[in-house]
């Protein structure tokens, strides 16, 4: 039986950022669609115009919104505007009008449950963060870096990476897979330094955000987020499980509350797939500890796929073709999932944590071949960590981390970290 009996080969996916196919990346902002370049004004709007604030440039986008929420929620939601409105002269909005978009606002005021304060606190320290980190400038380089695939941090990236876009949901936003049980944090921090790791996945979230704000204004529908599917199995394949697992909490919150406090509203539904019968009796123990709203996000499947094909499908447009290994659970389709992930070599990055560009390999003068580093058999396992913790508590914890990773929570204390330029 061939891997792609169960499932058809994947869709081409030239327009997303995802690195393999080497296209160009457009430039990502939560703010690049608008209504004069995406559609005329709503049909509604001359009864619409006075419930919403007076703003001819994003008409189309506050119809749209009102038209998606209830009564109260476009009240509360009007009333944050009027409160952001002195944010005009901020760096960040006169770049992209931040505060003046109903759909970003929405995001911010629905993070801690439609209380406007708390709101307004985390909409300003998110336009301060994103001025003084220079997110767009970062993102746009990193990119650039990755196209280049000059230095060897970015082609660690491209070998090591664990997440992808897989195909398409039924609004046309992507589909993204994160592989977390074949993922090696702590080596990718280790070699490539907490920046690069952060700034690859803001160019991620930045992509998100713009595909979401896209399919609003073509399917006049404000969407909640993107669909996500979180594969934390153990292959075999890869050594460590249990430490790299435990890996995700020790270096992945500082980075989750970045993602948390200033990218809310990501996602709308986590497929937590392949999860063992000892992690979903450690997940019902975290289950009460956790907001409703995030309970809502999160849906964990056992081993089979038989378990949410049939509802992950109903997500996605007609015609999806889905990696074998999502869809049936042959050895085959197994052996051939991706992306392999896998342990970071030690050393792999070479001197400054591999930013430094490097002339291309030619085997023969002419061809250009990209940078090639030896694939790690891994090392022994950390006994004491395995002697002193129950893995499937940790499993069942990071996974509850990891929740926040994708927007699922607010943490207000934490609208940023300081990295280094």
């Amino acid at each position: 039986m061939g891997a792609n009996s169960c499932c058809m080969s994947r869709p081409d996916m030239k327009n997303s950022p995802d690195y393999d196919d080497g296209s160009p990346f457009s430039s990502a902002s939560p703010s690049s669609a608008s209504p004069s370049r995406l559609g005329g004004a709503s049909p509604a709007w001359t009864t619409m115009s006075d419930r919403v604030p007076h703003d001819p440039e994003h008409e189309l986008e506050w119809s749209i919104v009102a038209d998606s929420i209830e009564e109260d929620e476009l009240h509360a939601l009007c009333e944050f505007h009027s409160v952001m409105q002195d944010c005009e002269v901020h760096p960040a909005c006169r770049r992209h009008p931040l505060h003046r978009q109903a759909q970003t606002l929405l995001r911010f005021l629905r993070a801690p449950d439609g209380n406007v304060e708390k709101a307004e606190l985390m909409f300003r320290a998110m336009l301060d963060w994103r001025d003084s980190f220079g997110v767009e400038e970062k993102v746009h380089k990193w990119r650039r870096e990755l196209e280049r695939k000059r230095t060897r941090r970015a082609n660690l990236i491209r070998r090591y990476g664990v997440d992808v876009e897989i195909c398409t949901d039924k609004f046309g936003i992507p589909v993204r897979l994160i592989r977390l049980g074949v993922a090696d944090s702590a080596g990718s921090v280790r070699e490539m330094g907490k920046d690069a790791v952060l700034i690859d996945s803001l160019s991620k979230l930045e992509w998100t955000h713009e595909q979401l704000r896209n399919a609003m204004f073509k399917h006049r529908k404000m969407i909640r987020g993107q669909l996500q599917i979180l594969d934390v199995g153990d292959y075999g394949h890869i050594p460590n499980w249990t430490s790299r697992m435990w890996a995700h909490l020790t270096v992945g919150p500082d980075m989750y509350k970045v993602f948390d406090a200033n990218f809310p509203e990501t996602v709308r539904k986590v497929f937590i797939i392949r999860t063992s019968w000892k992690v979903n009796q450690g997940w019902k123990l975290v289950t009460p500890l956790l907001p409703q709203r995030t309970k809502k996000k999160l849906k964990l499947y056992g081993q089979y796929a038989k378990e949410w094909i049939r509802e992950l499908r109903s997500e996605l447009q007609d015609g999806q073709n889905l990696p074998a290994f999502v869809c049936c659970d042959s050895e085959v389709a197994f052996q051939s999932a991706a992306p392999k992930g896998g342990i970071v070599p030690e050393g792999a990055a070479g001197r400054d944590e591999g930013r430094w560009e490097e002339e291309p390999w030619r085997a023969d003068g002419a061809q250009e071949e990209p940078v090639r580093f030896p694939v790690s058999e891994g090392g022994k396992g950390n006994s004491a960590l395995r002697s002193s913790c129950s893995w499937w508590l940790l499993t069942v914890v990071g996974m509850a981390v990891t929740a926040t990773a994708l927007g699922a929570r607010w943490s207000p204390a934490v609208p940023g970290l300081t990295m280094s330029p």
